[in-house]
């Protein structure tokens, strides 16, 4: 391995450091809480590293998020390589963004970071911006392929406009997934426990309304979805 291909690699192994100890922070203290002086102190590099890799706070949770995104756009895609049905796969693409949510509850403040900051300045300095909207405009991408795949394999009602039924699921499933944070991540959230509704079994149900309303006789799923959600928490 040469020179440059060698500081390359610390490079980047410097910067996800970085990103870790971030996360961790936020896991630990809050997104709001996030302090660039800790940061560099948990990453134990000098605050004129960290201030090389990312320009401020702003930049710094964009880099999570472009982490996040990236990560989150690869898991959907393996939807798509599986043997299922098209009605199965969006069941799926479902519940993975759900677990993921729930098992990186700091990505997730990340993304809603981006989405909350998408009609400011501050998006003008960062890097990270293009490829935050590229990884999530692939997860939405292959929720499309997935409508197309039920549409041709039957499961799905082919009436509808793949993209605007794509539209449809993305929004509904946002809403529900942050519930799901907002349950596991905040305590004053009391919504979900005062009516005794348990997060998996809420999405279901969201899961099994929507199967009626877009599939077809024959791609409807009437066996137990909770075998879907491989990684539940409560």
């Amino acid at each position: 391995m040469g020179t440059s291909e060698r500081k390359e690699r610390e490079k980047e192994r410097k910067k996800e450091l970085i990103l870790e100890s971030a996360e961790q922070l936020i896991l630990e203290k809050g997104l709001d809480h996030l302090n660039m002086d800790e940061v560099a102190e948990r990453a134990e590099v000098s605050k004129g590293s960290l201030y090389h890799y990312f320009k401020n706070k702003t930049d710094l949770v964009l880099g999570i998020c472009n982490k996040a995104t990236g990560m989150l756009s690869q898991e959907i895609a393996k939807v798509i390589t599986r043997d299922l049905s098209g009605i199965e796969m969006v069941y799926t693409i479902g519940a993975t963004f759900l677990n993921f949510v729930r098992d990186h509850p700091e990505f997730f403040r990340s993304m809603r970071f981006f989405d909350n900051l998408k009609e400011t300045s501050q998006l003008d300095d960062s890097e990270y911006i293009s490829s935050c909207q590229s990884n999530m405009e692939t997860s939405f991408t292959t929720m499309v392929r997935a409508i197309q795949i039920g549409m041709q394999d039957g499961s799905i009602n082919s009436s509808y406009d793949p993209k605007e039924l794509a539209v449809l699921l993305w929004s509904t499933s946002q809403g529900l997934v942050n519930m799901a944070y907002l349950h596991q991540n905040t305590p004053h959230f009391q919504l979900l426990e005062k009516n005794q509704i348990e997060v998996t079994g809420m999405f279901e149900s969201y899961m099994k309304l929507i199967g009626q309303g877009i599939a077809t006789e024959d791609g409807e799923i009437t066996d137990d979805l909770k075998s879907i959600f491989e990684t539940e928490k409560d």
